[in-house]
């Protein structure tokens, strides 16, 4: 891959903080080792777009070749992965490669690898014991001439311990192992992120749009829970871009309501933990009561009441500057 092409991916990456930092560290280490690499963590974190990053600092002259479990056909995963001859099975009227073969001198990353069959799993220890594969039905082995990657949601060790994964192969996989921190595990990134995203819009949606955010609206996202990781912020950040493409700013009435703060506000709930919420919802919203509403699901009154009662701390009381233009309802 170019130079060029491998400075663009680098570029996806916003590595301010320390977990992603550490990720980048990794992938020097790694990248240009023969050996079969781990990818840890949760859904969209970032896992297919780090393997390729990997593969385009590899110096390897095939493709980058990404699949996931779930695209294979349960009954035929075995033949899609490692090809078949013909008369293999009923229907096998023709050779066909599998996805091993194909990847060529390439990089293979298998994604959600433990949803692979058991019987999957032995055989792909064997090839990555020995460093050769056979078609189905075949007399002779082929060598494995790409590198894998493997991709897991959660560590080895817990997936051996459910069952999903073979204890074989933990040990033979769990050493190079490179973990994917949650977007909530690296706030520092979240402004970088926000604004490479929005940059990537108008190429994604074909239409013109803003090209900044609104100060609250990065200190909402700042605030949010994200458990879709950076694959939920990219969506929302599209959403809103697209709900304010007449603006040169992204503002919070763009926003949807996916959008949730991690510190929620409970009816009936634990009145220190709701005042807390309501004071992150008064600072996001710059003192607007009815925006911190809709923020929290409740009703300005209901915030009101929480501001006279003073539940919660006095620090809470005098530190959120309420616009009083803002009346209850």
């Amino acid at each position: 891959m170019a130079a060029r092409d491998r400075n663009t991916l680098t570029q996806n990456f916003v590595a301010q903080s320390p977990a992603m930092i550490e990720v980048m560290r990794c992938v020097d280490l790694y990248s240009r080792a023969r050996t079969p690499l781990l990818l840890v963590g949760a859904t969209g974190t970032g896992k297919t777009t780090l393997a390729e990053l990997i593969h385009a600092c590899s110096g390897r002259t095939g493709p980058f070749s990404p699949h996931t479990a779930g695209e294979f056909d349960r009954s035929l995963e075995q033949s899609q992965i490692f090809g078949h001859e013909r008369g293999a099975f009923t229907g096998a009227v023709d050779r066909h490669v599998g996805v091993l073969e194909e990847a060529g001198d390439g990089t293979l990353l298998l994604d959600d690898f433990h949803h692979l069959r058991r019987a999957t799993q032995t055989l792909l220890l064997r090839v990555l014991d020995r460093g050769v594969f056979r078609r189905l039905h075949a007399s002779r082995d082929l060598p494995l001439r790409c590198r894998v990657i493997v991709g897991l949601t959660e560590s080895p060790e817990r997936l051996v311990e459910r069952g999903r994964m073979l204890e074989e192969l933990r040990y033979r996989l769990g050493y190079c192992i490179l973990p994917l921190p949650t977007l909530a595990e690296r706030r520092e990134d979240i402004t970088g992120l926000a604004m490479h995203l929005l940059g990537r819009c108008p190429e994604a949606t074909g239409e013109p749009g803003p090209t900044r955010f609104a100060p609250e609206v990065l200190s909402l996202f700042h605030a949010a829970a994200w458990p879709g990781n950076v694959r939920q912020l990219e969506m929302v950040v599209r959403d809103a871009y697209l709900r304010a493409r007449r603006s040169d700013m992204v503002r919070l009435s763009d926003l949807s309501d996916v959008v949730h703060l991690s510190v929620g506000f409970k009816r009936r709930g634990d009145a220190a933990q709701n005042a807390k919420a309501i004071q992150v919802a008064l600072e996001v919203t710059r003192g607007r009561v009815d925006r911190a509403a809709k923020l929290l699901r409740t009703s300005r009154t209901t915030i009101y009441n929480y501001l006279e009662a003073g539940s919660g701390t006095q620090s809470f009381r005098e530190g959120s500057r309420v616009n009083s233009s803002s009346a209850p309802a």
